[in-house]
Formats: C-alpha cells, structure tokens, sequence
C-alpha cells in the first residue's frame, strides 16, 4: 500500500469536505440574517437606516373630499384684463400675450409675477408659485383652496412663458370654481404613517430626513352633470400630502400620496401640458 498517495487521498477528502461545511454555515448565516431583517418592524428599519421626521408642522387630522367645476371663460372677463391681449380656447383655457414684457430678476423665486397677478390676471391671488420649469423656459402656478394647493391639476394651473431674456411674454390659465365639501370628512393618514409608507416602497433613501409635510388636493376623477341644460364638467379632489425628503447628498424630493387611502401618486408621469384639454375635447365631440 502506498502511504504517501492514501494520505494525499484522505487530505483531498477532507479539504473538500471543509469546503462543503462551510458552505452550509455560510448559507445558514445568511439566512439567519434575512430572518431578522425579515421579523424587524418598519419603524425599526427606519432607525437602522437613520431614516427620521424631521419637526415637522401641525397636520389636520381629517379633511373633506371637494367637488369643483371647470370654468368656462367668456368674453366678459377679457374685457377686465388690462395691459394685455387675451383669447378663449375651447372655453376653458385663456391664453394672454402681454403688451409689455415683465423682467423676471430670479425665475426661481419671481417676485415680479405675483405683482403681475395681483393686477393682471383673473382671481390671480389664488394661485401660488409651484416651479421654474428650466427646459421650456416657464414659471408654473398651481391654483389654491383656502389657501391649500391643488397638486398638478391641469385643469387649475397657470403656466407663464419667459424669452431668453427672463421676460414674461405671455400666459395660460385655467380655473376650478364652486368649490363644495363633501358633507363627511376623511380621517387623514399620519406622517409617521406617510413616511412608513414610502420607505415600504423603496421611495427613501437611507440617511434622509423628512422635512416638510403639506396638505392639498390632487383630482380623483371627472364628472359630468346636467339634464336638458348644458352639461357642466365637475372634478372630484382628495386630500393629498405632499412630503419633502432631504437626503444624505443635500439633495431633496417631493413625494405624494392620497392621504385618505394611501395611494401613492407618481407626479412625473402627469402631463400638464394645456394641449391634453384641448384633445380631451375633441375626444368627446
């Protein structure tokens, strides 16, 4: 019997053997730890990825469904536009060009517009900033009610266009009106809740802090009334929060969800560009 080459055989044998053990302590490591992350609760996750609520400001605890109508512009408002020359598309867009163009110092913070508005624009108080739209050169307003935002509404926004030289030239308008609250309010979700929900989705960064918490509205779906009379298109709003998340590199986001059933809305697939309205009433002809 050759003892060198048996020894050989037998530390092979071993060797591999070895190999085979650790691999299952490994695989059975592995596993173990999924189960723990698997049994820890959100909140606890939450914590291990320093994920927190920043002071965030006093939230309403519950808020009624609205039902608004679309407005339809008639020649009558233009007469009370100064300083412009305004025209009616398919009644509910007003398109304007400015006589004058209005020098914008900051687009990203035009002061100048909410003096323009003030003076120039149908029920112009009741739109806020939303954002300076760099691409095509726009501002962006979103109209309000009771001074809280209706989110990405194309059926209540202003869109204001600069020229290269940061001059606003001209804008389009469109306008919500006869606001009615549904007669029950809804129980709103909390943001300890809303902050859960998005980090459930992948939607959190490990290391952000959630900054800022406001309420509006977002449209759940359109309708149409009337008999033997004209029919008059009205829209249903849900409460909706918007949450703002400051994340480890400085950057921020804004993420939004139905705050009654926790939807979660994605704004970058919401076109707000007028000419939908302008197809969507073609469709229906």
């Amino acid at each position: 019997m050759d003892w060198s080459k048996t020894k050989t055989i037998f530390i092979i044998v071993f060797l591999i053997l070895d190999i085979f053990l650790l691999f299952l302590f490994i695989r059975k490591y592995e596993d173990s730890q999924l189960e723990t992350i698997g049994d820890l609760s959100t909140t606890e996750r939450l914590a291990d990825e320093n994920v927190t609520l920043g002071e965030l400001p006093d939230v309403e605890d519950s808020q009624p469904y609205l039902n608004a109508e679309f407005y339809r512009f008639m020649s009558a408002d233009l007469q009370e536009l100064e300083g412009q020359n305004a025209t009616i598309r398919e009644g509910q867009i007003l398109e304007s060009v400015l006589t004058e163009p209005v020098a914008i110092e900051n687009p990203e913070n035009p002061e100048e517009v909410t003096e323009l508005f003030a003076d120039y624009v149908l029920n112009g108080e009741q739109y806020t900033f939303w954002e300076y739209d760099e691409e095509d050169n726009q501002l962006r307003y979103f109209q309000t009610h009771d001074d809280l935002p209706l989110y990405y509404n194309l059926n209540a926004q202003i869109a204001v266009q600069l020229n290269e030289n940061n001059e606003a030239i001209s804008y389009e308008q469109t306008y919500l009106t006869s606001f009615e609250e549904f007669t029950e309010e809804q129980e709103l979700r909390e943001p300890r809740v809303v902050l859960e929900t998005f980090y459930d989705r992948n939607l959190i960064q490990p290391n952000s802090t959630a900054t800022d918490l406001k309420l509006g509205y977002y449209p759940l779906f359109v309708q149409e009334s009337g008999g033997d009379t004209e029919a008059v298109a009205t829209q249903v709003l849900t409460p909706t929060w918007k949450m703002t998340i400051e994340n480890e590199d400085g950057s921020r986001n804004e993420l939004f969800m139905n705050a009654v059933d926790g939807s979660i809305y994605d704004m970058s697939q919401v076109d707000l560009d007028f000419e939908q309205l302008e197809e969507d009433d073609e469709t229906a002809e």
